[in-house]
Parts: structure tokens; sequence; C-alpha cells
């Protein structure tokens, strides 16, 4: 039996795994899907600004590259002997959709409301219990595994426990940016040295991003509790995918998963991060090519003479790219054209590269920037 069990099981794995995955990257990508992805990140975003002005976050989608996704299969799958087999895993389709929400800044008299302190304080004593337990217990000690489980769990409390004191780091944050102004202006304050402003800017950014992944964790929280627009999406966090990332290089953010009701197998992944971590991410000491398998390279560039190698370049672009749409305010959505979506995932290397993002532009086709407020289609409100 388990011989037969095994035969069935190879035999259906590889053509079943990738087929299926990719029925569902093509289905989040057909016009309905994509039209209501934009209706998703113009209600949110209307949501966000009853807590923030716009000014105050940046908050946007992308859909995976074709290139990405496909990688990202051929990871689970593999071949030995002329035998196909595949782990399925179901959570690969979970990223399609990437959503990021950034928080600018933290407006100095920004309320977090006692239900929300409560939910952390709750969560504290859960992981303190389990911290507790890891390094207590003789059998669980001096493995490697559970030593990196108690630092993150360590690393989840200390955000919690900034959750729950966030009142008082405002006023620290507040205090101290009024001290660090006054040492720019002045050039030095109370015969303060370089090192003295250096250290008080140190300070001040990680009070800073603390408090921005605080208030994005708090807005998505209440939101996806309590707003009626969200609902009537059929909008809903599954918890048990929600996850907080935390390395020794300061990288941290938390992770939500937005599922929905309306749309089968609709699904988008949701990071909430401070923007001093997004600029370290893209610009940083550890930047996101430094993960592996995420490097990104410049292609090379086609021969401006032969229309069919331009053709070539324009298509295997396309493949590499990854869509960007962002929230603007008051409901509106702006489209990446495809030149911008090629100038946003390029951005650091043509800047590093100036002469070869020339050469780019004198090939990319643009249109007109779209701009506008996406609506649901009237059968779909209708059935709400």
């Amino acid at each position: 039996m388990n011989n037969k069990r095994n035969l069935f099981k190879t035999s259906l794995s590889v053509p079943i795994f990738e087929s299926y995955n990719k029925a569902i990257f093509n289905l989040l990508k057909t016009p309905e899907y994509r039209n209501y992805t934009d209706v998703v990140l113009s209600t949110f975003g209307q949501e966000l600004e009853k807590y923030l002005d716009p000014q105050n976050f940046r908050l946007k989608y992308r859909y995976k590259s074709e290139k990405s996704f496909n990688k990202n299969i051929s990871k689970d799958t593999k071949i030995n002997e002329n035998n196909f087999s595949s782990d399925f895993n179901k959570y690969i389709t979970y990223d399609i959709i990437g959503m990021r929400l950034v928080i600018e800044n933290v407006p100095e008299n920004f309320k977090i409301n006692d239900n929300f302190i409560l939910k952390c304080k709750s969560m504290k004593k859960l992981l303190t219990k389990q911290l507790y337990s890891l390094i207590t217990d003789e059998n669980l000690q001096n493995n490697q595994s559970n030593t990196n489980l108690a630092e993150h769990l360590g690393a989840q409390i200390k955000y919690l426990d900034s959750c729950i004191n966030f009142s008082q780091l405002l006023s620290r944050r507040n205090e101290l940016n009024k001290k660090v102004q006054k040492m720019q202006e002045n050039g030095s304050i109370d015969n303060c040295s370089d090192e003295d402003l250096k250290s008080a800017k140190t300070i001040l950014n990680n009070l800073n991003n603390s408090l921005g992944m605080i208030v994005g964790d708090f807005c998505i929280s209440e939101i996806f509790a309590n707003s009626d627009n969200i609902k009537k999406l059929g909008l809903y966090l599954d918890s048990n995918r929600e996850k907080y990332f935390n390395d020794s290089s300061g990288y941290n953010s938390k992770h939500f998963c937005i599922k929905s009701t309306l749309y089968p197998n609709w699904i988008s992944e949701l990071q909430d991060r401070s923007s001093f971590v997004e600029f370290s991410s893209k610009y940083g000491p550890n930047t996101h090519d430094k993960i592996p398998g995420k490097k990104r390279r410049l292609l090379p560039l086609p021969k401006f003479s032969n229309k069919n190698d331009i053709n070539r370049y324009i298509s295997r672009i396309e493949y590499v790219l990854p869509l960007y749409t962002k929230y603007v305010s008051n409901g509106q959505v702006k489209k990446y054209t495809k030149k911008e979506d090629v100038k946003h995932y390029y951005k650091k290397l043509f800047l590093e590269n100036p002469d070869y993002a020339k050469q780019v532009s004198r090939i990319s086709h643009d249109r007109p920037t779209i701009i506008y407020t996406p609506k649901l289609e009237k059968d779909i409100e209708k059935s709400i």
C-alpha cells in the first residue's frame, strides 16, 4: 500500500504542483483581480488617512515577476535519476501580491488605544512563557535552532515592550528631536561635539524606527478589526500567517497576511516597516540584494541597430520585472508605467550605472501616468 501511495504521489507531484501554482499566479494577474487589488489598496489607504496624513506614510503593492515566481517553484522541485519529486509548498502563492506600508513620520500627538496595548501585554506573557521553557529545559539547551528561537523570542518581547510603552517612547522621541534640531541650527548646544550629535541622531533613528513600526502595526490591526469598508470587500487577516522579523543588521518588520472571502484565492502579504528600515534595505550595508537569490543584475544591452534584439531585450525585462502600484491620497492610486516599473526596480543599479540607464531610456516606450480611483465591478457590488 505504501509503495502505491508513494508512486501515486510522485507521479502527480510536479505536474499538479506547478500547474496549480501557475494557475493561481495567472488568476491574480487577470484584469478583474488586478482591479480588485487596486480597490483594496485604495480602500486601505483611505482608512489609513483616518489615522495619518498621506504625507506621513507610503503604501504600495507589487505583483511578483514571472521569473521570481518560477524560481520559487523550482526550489521545491527536484529531479533525481529521471524521477520528478516536489515538496508542495502552499505558501508560494502568498507572496504574488506584496503590499508594503512604510511609516515616514509619527506625529507628536499620535495615540495608541488601550485594546492594542492589552493585546501586546497578552502576547508578551505568552512569548515570555515560551522563552522561559526554552532556557530552563535541559533537553532544549545546547541546540542551535533553539538558541536562534530564543533570540528571536527575546527580540519580539522587546518589541512588544516598546508597544506597551509607546507613549513614553514618543515623548522621548519628541524631546530628542527638538534637541537635535537645536544642535543642528546652532552648530552646538551645551558644548556638544560632533560625536554627541552623531550619537543623538543614532538614538533618534532607533526611536523613529520603533515608533514607525508600532504605528503601522496598530493601524493595520485596528483597520482590519473595525473598518466596515474593509469588511465589505471580504478582507480579513490570517493570524496564523502573522510574522515578526528581526536580525542582527537592525532590520525589523512585521508581516501580515490578507485574505478575501469575495475573490477566491486572492491573497496578499502586507509588510509593515519604518522609513529607516525601508531605506536601509535599499541602500544600506544589508540590502535586499544580499539575500541569496535576490540579487538584481542588469541585462546586457541590445544592439540598437537590430529591432529583433531590442524586442528580445524588452521581453526579457518584462519577464524579470515586478508590476508596481502606489497609493496617492483620497482613494486615488497610481499605476506605474512600464518605464516607471523599470526605473523603480533598477533604481540603485541605474544610479551606479548612469550610461546604462540612458541607453535603456532610449528604447523604453511609455504611456501617460494613470492616477485614478478604482471601483469594483457593478455586479460584484450588488452581491455584497
